[in-house]
């Protein structure tokens, strides 16, 4: 069982949960403290210390963490002329889907459009949603470049805290 374990100012508090919530990780991120996850409960030595996690323990966790805040990054997706496109998964292959439907069926606007944050769009230009498409594409690629520099950096031990990382716009 993956245990979530705090770490304050480099030390393991002894709190450790089974489950993971938004919650618990808002509420220790507000106390300035790190969580990882362990395979192992912890125990206090003789001082009711319980002692420092390992290095890979930490750069593990910190790589978990930094490929789920790129994906949330990723999701915000694009704002195309004042209109924003999601950029998870799915929505970029119902992007895809719509562009192939309007291509084959030889249209260049979509009657109605409903857009990442549920608005309706009359008349919607298929030109916006492939520029939508691409730029949702080029900032994934930016992302996943800015991840893979950050990783080397934890790889190497030169980042520690990914509370100040800057993603690209």
């Amino acid at each position: 069982m993956k245990l979530l374990t705090v770490i304050k100012n480099g030390q393991f508090t002894g709190t450790q949960y089974e489950q993971d919530s938004d919650a618990i990780r808002a509420h220790h991120a507000s106390q300035g403290e790190m969580l990882v996850f362990l395979d192992y409960r912890l125990t206090a030595d003789e001082n009711g210390a319980y002692g420092s996690p390992s290095g890979a323990e930490v750069k593990k966790q910190l790589m978990s963490d930094l490929s789920a805040e790129r994906k949330f990054q990723e999701r915000q997706g694009v704002d195309i002329n004042g209109i924003r496109y999601a950029g998870d998964p799915g929505n970029r292959q119902a992007l895809q889907e719509a562009i192939a439907f309007m291509d084959d069926a030889g249209l260049t606007e979509f009657e109605s459009w409903k857009d990442s944050d549920n608005v309706f769009h009359a008349n919607h230009p298929l030109a916006d949603v492939r520029d939508a498409y691409r730029a949702i594409g080029i900032h994934r690629v930016a992302l996943i470049e800015a991840e893979g520099q950050y990783a080397a950096q934890i790889t190497s031990g030169t980042l520690t805290d990914l509370s100040d990382l800057v993603w690209p716009a």
